[in-house]
């Protein structure tokens, strides 16, 4: 389900960025953007190169694809060797399935969990 997630928005990211580069020529060109040719399908080469969504949005943080660096400055109270065991869990065990697994994280205890849990997403 993350895999079909993660392509749907790396398609329309796509489809984003040809409407823009669509805009911007049209826009050096003085031509209205409907003489511009427009993409419809996206190739599978252009998604993959299409930068993956962001793991942090709107104050929240993927546990499952964060960077240690990225844990310890979106949650409250985790520094870099709590960060770092939340990345060590992770590849031990697998990608997070629920918000309460963050407490099977060493030094991760209830007060930091309660900090934390409405920051947190998959």
């Amino acid at each position: 389900m993350l895999k079909l997630k993660t392509f749907f928005l790396s398609l329309m990211a796509s489809m984003a960025l040809l409407n823009m580069n669509n805009a911007l020529a049209a826009s050096e060109t003085n031509a209205p953007v409907a003489d511009k040719p427009v993409a419809t399908e996206a190739t599978p080469s252009k998604v993959e190169n299409v930068a993956a969504p962001s793991v942090v949005v709107a104050d929240k943080v993927n546990l499952n694809t964060a960077t240690a660096e990225e844990l310890k400055q979106a949650l409250k109270g985790v520094g870099t060797k709590k960060a770092q065991a939340i990345v060590d869990y992770r590849e031990q065990h697998g990608n997070f399935t629920a918000v309460e697994q963050l407490t099977e994280v060493k030094g991760i205890g209830p007060a930091i969990f309660e900090k934390n849990k409405d920051r947190i997403t998959f």
